[in-house]
């Protein structure tokens, strides 16, 4: 017996349905120019903003990079004093008088190996001169300690690659300026504090700068500071040298080291 109920039939859509050539059409379609040149402007805008962050954090590394050499050359020139009564490796460019010594040269005592024939080279120990005694006696065995990798100027590991032969006569320039005395000349290292500054980044010129915005330092304690040179004390006070005052400015920055409070791990 036929229901009398009745049943909707579902009706057929209306619609047409897309044929193969053209599906084949909606997934071929490429990028428009105006697609490719906001695609490109956004990349753009994305690398603009994250450039200044990236180089922020690789010149970050580079300074600790830079604070692990300087410490390992603080342990050499610690382990030195202890075999030598306590008295830091000697330097060409410093004079003693009496107890005391004084730089007369401190502007160049980034130099390790020297070839300046105003200052008679140790006869003991050839040519090599201050920090670079601490590869000569063994003490810091191996040269690319003492580049800085934030270095840009010409004194590169790479220029002196050929030149750290035990051997050699070639003057050899470091990335770190080597004080070589205490604050009231005092040559040894137990009667300095454990918080006057010994080493640090290069002070020889502007082009010899590690870093932008400042300079590590370590201390007689052995610990490495981070000077943040914000008002450009270190700076001008190199770009003032002349012929007169060459000596006086790497002794102002030394001073200025010692008298911080500025200064952070």
């Amino acid at each position: 017996m036929e229901s009398g109920l009745l049943v909707n039939k579902p009706t057929q859509s209306t619609k047409p349905r897309p044929t193969a050539r053209s599906s084949q059409r909606i997934a071929h379609r490429g990028f428009s120019l105006i697609d490719v040149l906001v695609s490109i402007s956004v990349i753009a805008l994305l690398i603009a903003i994250m450039l200044p962050s990236i180089s922020s954090v690789r010149e970050s590394a580079r300074r600790v990079i830079c604070s692990s050499d300087m410490r390992q050359i603080g342990l050499g020139m610690n382990l030195y004093a202890e075999d030598n009564n306590g008295v830091l490796p000697t330097s060409v460019f410093i004079e003693e008088v009496g107890n005391r010594a004084y730089p007369v040269a401190p502007q160049l005592m980034d130099t390790v190996r020297t070839s300046h024939e105003e200052y008679e080279p140790h006869k003991e120990w050839g040519q090599w001169d201050g920090l670079g005694l601490l590869f000569f006696k063994g003490y810091v065995s191996a040269p690319g300690v003492y580049y800085c990798p934030s270095h840009t100027g010409s004194h590169t590991p790479e220029r002196y690659e050929d030149s750290w032969d035990l051997d050699g006569n070639t003057e050899i320039v470091a990335n770190y300026q080597y004080r070589g005395v205490g604050p009231n000349g005092e040559r040894k290292i137990y009667s300095m504090n454990s918080l006057d500054a010994v080493v640090t980044d290069s002070l020889r010129s502007i082009e010899d700068l590690n870093h932008d915005n400042g300079l590590n330092v370590l201390a007689a304690g052995l610990s490495v500071k981070w000077f943040d040179d914000v008002d450009s004390r270190i700076v001008e006070s190199i770009l003032s040298r002349t012929t007169e005052t060459e000596v006086d400015d790497a002794t102002q920055a030394w001073q200025i080291f010692d008298g911080d409070t500025s200064v952070t791990e």
